[in-house]
């Protein structure tokens, strides 16, 4: 079932530290559940929300080839740059790693305030497998199973918190790698079956 794929996206998307996770990290260390129960709802539901207008957006554009084309083609080009970015950072200064991940962060914002581009990129990725059709049940099910990757994210943070961060912390630039290298061969995948 394709739409499982959701749940791996909903986690990817909020597994690295940002200001939602250090936020949910530090409601739940302090013991206000009340506020943070209402928080990771409004988290689901924003989430569900530029999931459901992103992919509905590529959706209606498939029609005019040119600018899917267009939209594709800026989509890979960021994943390649990024990728190229992440693997080709130098491993001995750990401090300008852990910059440079910022500057990658603010980077994005730039380029795509808010979530709507990080799903129109995850969108493009997955249109060959799957119709971003709102109306088609796999559609909601991937909407739904989105949702459980990024609760379960919002758990990890609230019950590993400090060990996580610093897991990710001293392991940033292997992770960096990793994901740089999985970027590069996304991209390269998609020209060589173009």
């Amino acid at each position: 079932m394709i739409s499982l794929i959701g749940i791996p996206v909903g986690l990817y998307g909020y597994l690295f530290p940002g200001n939602i996770n250090i936020m949910v990290m530090e409601l739940y260390a302090t013991k206000r559940y009340r506020l943070l129960t209402f928080l990771l709802g409004m988290i689901l539901i924003f989430e569900c929300i530029y999931c459901i207008l992103s992919l509905s957006f590529l959706n209606a554009i498939k029609s005019n080839s040119k600018l899917y084309a267009a939209i594709s083609l800026a989509a890979y080009v960021l994943i390649l740059v990024m990728g190229l970015w992440m693997v080709a950072e130098k491993k001995s200064n750990e401090k300008a790693t852990h910059q440079n991940t910022i500057f990658r962060g603010v980077f994005n914002i730039v380029i795509h305030p808010q979530q709507i581009p990080f799903w129109v990129v995850a969108g493009i990725l997955l249109s060959r497998a799957f119709q971003f059709n709102i109306y088609n049940l796999s559609f909601e099910a991937f909407v739904l199973f989105n949702a459980i990757g990024t609760l379960l994210a919002m758990l990890l943070y609230m019950i590993f918190g400090n060990r996580l961060l610093n897991y990710l912390k001293v392991n940033i630039a292997f992770f960096n790698k990793i994901m740089g290298a999985g970027y590069i061969l996304l991209a390269l995948y998609h020209w060589l079956l173009a």
